[in-house]
């Protein structure tokens, strides 16, 4: 193996990188909580809630696997080979984490492809042949215990893979863009602008997570013998929870882009509710007009017309009321004497 820069250092730079990222899938789920709660669908709060579970087992891993090296084994230079049992537990969290991710991405090409299976098996098939490959290497590297024997014996089997991980990222990215674009009108409405929101929303979470993979499988190609591909590693599994939580997140603002400023926050359900808000509408035009008309005049040097509201109509027919009562409540007056008949003399 290489120095210690190369393997222990790479291992306490990714557990801290993993951290910081691990921070931002607890936000994330914060959100989630704050905005849904209980309301959203049973499936999507348990997608929530494995993810939020799985993140903080790997990172409590991978600082395990930083202690395993830095403390238990201070001054061993026979650790730099040794393969803890908290890392090959860390390559078989990544694996759920991300079959999780592509099974939620698949599902949206699901829906966007009118339950295509055709578009969906593919990418299903691929996704679990990638959760078999990690689950494999993560046998092999407890078997084994050595970077070397990995390495020489079944390293092929990490880099299937990566590389599974990899084209499925592709293919799911692939696929939302051609369906969302099938989906547009021709027309600068607010649905094909919602459409290049979400396909731009798209190939960023596409491409941060296939990169990032990408850029692993490369130096685990490359510089097999030392652990920065792990260290990148480390990171794939909060950079998939991240992009599948931040899409559960962004479909209320979505929604709101979608409603234009004049629509109802509810659909109208009766013809007397649309009859009483076109009455709402219009009264509030007739004030809108005579407040105008009144600022005008008054700026002419017009005297000032007191406008006569529906509270002041109110007050005055309450006082109407009391002075009913008060008469109502007061004695007759006597009626005169009656008057003596004189004849005349």
């Amino acid at each position: 193996m290489a120095n210690a820069s190369d393997t222990i250092g790479a291992i306490l730079v990714g557990a801290l990188v993993s951290a910081v990222l691990s921070g931002s899938v607890t936000t994330q789920t914060f959100i989630y909580l704050r905005n849904y709660g209980g309301d959203d669908y049973m499936r999507n709060i348990w997608i929530v809630s494995v993810l939020w579970l799985l993140d903080t087992l790997h990172l409590s891993m991978a600082f395990a696997s930083a202690w395993i090296y830095l403390i238990q084994n201070w001054g061993n230079d026979a650790i730099y080979d040794h393969i803890p049992w908290t890392i090959a537990l860390t390559v078989a969290l990544t694996a759920i984490v991300t079959l999780i991710s592509h099974c939620f991405f698949a599902h949206r090409v699901y829906v966007l492809s009118g339950s295509s299976w055709w578009l969906t098996t593919p990418i299903l098939l691929l996704a679990f042949g990638r959760l078999v490959s990690a689950l494999v290497s993560t046998s092999e590297m407890i078997s084994l215990g050595s970077y070397e024997a990995f390495v020489d014996n079944v390293g092929w089997v990490f880099t299937t893979g990566l590389s599974l991980s990899t084209t499925v990222d592709i293919l799911i990215t692939i696929t939302l863009i051609a369906l969302l674009q099938r989906s547009r009108t021709g027309f600068s409405t607010v649905t094909d602008h919602l459409i290049d929101v979400v396909t731009l929303y798209t190939i960023e979470t596409g491409l941060v997570t296939s990169i990032t993979t990408a850029v692993s499988l490369i130096c685990w190609l490359t510089m097999p013998r030392n652990l920065i591909f792990l260290a990148l590693h480390f990171s794939i599994s909060k950079l998939y929870a991240t992009s599948t939580l931040a899409t559960l997140n962004a479909r209320k603002s979505l929604r709101r882009r979608t409603r234009q400023p004049d629509q109802h926050l509810l659909p109208v359900i009766s013809s007397l509710h649309e009859a009483q808000s076109q009455t709402r509408r219009e009264q509030g035009e007739i004030l809108d007009s005579s407040s105008i008309k009144r600022d005008s005049a008054i700026s002419a040097g017009a005297p000032r017309i007191r406008t006569v509201t529906r509270v002041d109509i109110k007050h005055r027919e309450r006082d109407s009321q009391l002075e009913d009562e008060r008469a109502a409540l007061q004695p007759p007056a006597p009626s005169p004497p009656p008057s003596v008949y004189t004849p005349p003399v």
